[in-house]
């Protein structure tokens, strides 16, 4: 009897604790918190991967930003089960403290360096080895010789074969019809002349005989700059006192370059526009909108958010840009102005709606010659005479917000093409005239699901377009919108930018390396992707001749193409 009684009183020890009290129901609780955790991950994951697979039907941005939340969500809520179960065990402070300990190491390892154009937050290592250095003036004057120096003008690498006067090349279309270099099939086959650093900035480079010509920010000082295109020798800088920044869309100048004649005209990211001899960086004029506006740069940049992107239209003795101001005047305008190429002082100013990011076009529509320009919320046509309306189209958007980036492109007789990211999409457009002489214009077709250029453009082949969609690569007909083709989840370029030269796509992937695509319309076939820059790349890439050149905000690299066999 003593036995059974010692038996049970052992038994009964095994599931009492010193309290008194059973462990059963705590060692339920952990394994419910567990099972929980499990579920919530599983959940969590699954539901990231639908809102991601959906990402390229619609925008990768926005599906970043919900895949973020969702991720928040379930970290927070795993983390607060781990706190419960700690505290079970007596370790109150183990989650904070951990949680504190990686918001205090976190910035001494990394620092924060931007966002890509999906809104990913990017990080640098702090100890990562330094950005290359940005070249000075050799002389303290800044004057540049008139000519390469003799001991290398007989270079073949000295000059362009073929100038690139400024953004998306000598027509402004993204295309380059004649091809005159062999498309690589790897790194080796792409002899580098430079790479040297920059300073901040998404201007491209224009080039003119043996020289390189762009925009960047150098500290407080935004700069017009001459590169000499051989050796990246710095020729010539002019500078003035401004600076435009913002979080979503970094520091410095945005647009590109016009070379015309012997001048380079120039917008920087505030308004200050620069006419200057190219050979040897004499200033002949400068212009301040936001002063002829009537505007300061914080009313401006509420309105025109990341910084004015307009590269300056050449044509018939006339400097057009993007103008903006407070308030639509119908009878002073504001998208557009027109200013003297050889006084700088304004010609006319056009345009009721508030301006874009896009530069202005020059296309013949219903057998008129006009300046078509993409605005905050409608794209207009212009006569280049006096800045009078031609006709309007409604392209919404808002440059503080979903903004209209892309520039127009010639579609064919009559007919534009224009593209828009955050979700919106393109539109084929064509402008007709009646008996009266009246021009209108009605889009052909309409899509959101094709050519969603965000910072990019389309170029146009025949009876396709090709275009960076929402990231992607992929090719559209131009007669019904229908997709042809789209590049692979896996391979795609992210928000960079596109040239076509010839029967050959070139890339530049928003990560900084350089693809090479045949302008196939039936296939994407990609013959080389080749490593460039290390870091978020918006600047489209300048082809002359056979010099490629490649820039983002901190790097610039120039190669040399192999020349094209006959």
């Amino acid at each position: 009897m003593s036995h059974d009684l010692n038996s049970a009183s052992e038994s009964t020890a095994e599931v009492v604790t010193s309290s008194g009290y059973s462990d059963r129901p705590t060692k339920l609780k952990k394994k419910r918190r567990f099972r929980r955790m499990v579920i919530a991950l599983i959940l969590g994951g699954i539901l990231v991967a639908v809102i991601q697979s959906l990402a390229t039907l619609t925008d990768h941005q926005f599906a970043n930003f919900a895949s973020a939340a969702v991720t928040l969500v379930t970290l927070l809520f795993v983390a607060y089960q781990i706190h419960r179960l700690a505290l079970q065990r007596g370790f109150r402070l183990l989650v904070p403290g951990i949680g504190v300990g990686l918001l205090a190491i976190t910035p001494l390892l990394f620092k924060f360096d931007g966002f890509s154009g999906e809104m990913v937050p990017l990080f640098k290592y702090r100890f990562a080895s330094p950005a290359p250095e940005v070249r000075q003036l050799e002389n303290s004057l800044g004057a540049a010789s008139e000519a390469a120096p003799n001991d290398i003008s007989s270079n073949p690498s000295a000059r362009a074969l073929t100038n690139s006067l400024g953004f998306l090349g000598n027509d402004r279309t993204a295309v380059i019809a004649q091809r005159q270099f062999d498309v690589p099939s790897s790194d080796g086959q792409l002899p580098t002349l430079w790479s040297q650093g920059i300073g901040a900035g998404w201007s491209s480079f224009s080039v003119v005989e043996d020289r390189a010509i762009t925009l960047e920010q150098r500290e407080g000082l935004e700069c017009l700059t001459c590169y000499q295109l051989i050796d990246g020798k710095l020729l010539w800088l002019i500078s003035h006192q401004a600076l435009h920044q913002n979080p979503l869309g970094s520091i410095g100048p945005r647009s590109t370059p016009t070379i015309h004649g012997d001048f380079v005209y120039a917008q920087g990211a505030t308004g200050h526009v620069w006419c200057v001899n190219w050979r040897n960086g004499e200033t002949r004029w400068t212009v301040d909108l936001l002063e002829l506006a009537g505007w300061d740069q914080a009313a401006s940049e509420a309105a025109i958010t990341w910084g004015r992107a307009g590269s300056p239209l050449c044509v018939d003795e006339l400097c057009v840009v993007p103008y903006g101001g407070p308030d639509a005047n119908q009878a002073t305008g504001r998208s557009l102005i027109a200013l003297d190429q050889q006084s700088g002082e304004p010609r006319w100013i056009a345009g009721a709606d508030q301006i874009s990011y896009a530069s202005p076009a020059l296309l013949t529509l219903a057998g008129v010659r006009q300046i078509v320009s993409v605005n905050e919320a409608t794209i207009t046509g212009h006569r280049v005479d006096d800045g009078g309306k031609l006709w309007e189209f409604p392209w919404i958007g808002q440059s503080n917000a979903g903004a209209n980036c892309s520039m127009v492109v010639p579609a064919g007789e009559n007919r534009f093409l224009i593209g828009k990211g955050y979700g919106g999409g393109s539109a084929l457009v064509e402008v007709t005239t009646d008996q009266s002489g009246t021009l209108s214009a009605f889009d052909v077709w309409r899509s959101s699901e094709v050519l969603k250029t965000k910072f990019t453009h389309a170029c146009v082949l025949g009876n396709t377009a090709f275009g960076i969609s929402n990231g992607s690569l992929e090719a559209v007909s131009l007669s019904d919108g229908e997709q042809r083709w789209r590049q692979s989840r896996g391979a795609r370029f992210g928000q960079g930018q596109l040239m076509l030269v010839g029967d050959t796509l070139i890339a530049q992937a928003e990560k900084g390396e350089i693809a090479f695509v045949a302008a196939d319309p039936d296939a994407y076939r990609e013959s080389a992707r080749i490593p460039a820059l290390e870091s978020k790349t918006w600047n489209v890439p300048t082809i002359a001749g056979r010099h490629l050149l490649v820039r983002n905000d901190r790097q610039a690299i120039c190669f040399f193409l192999p020349e094209r066999k006959p």
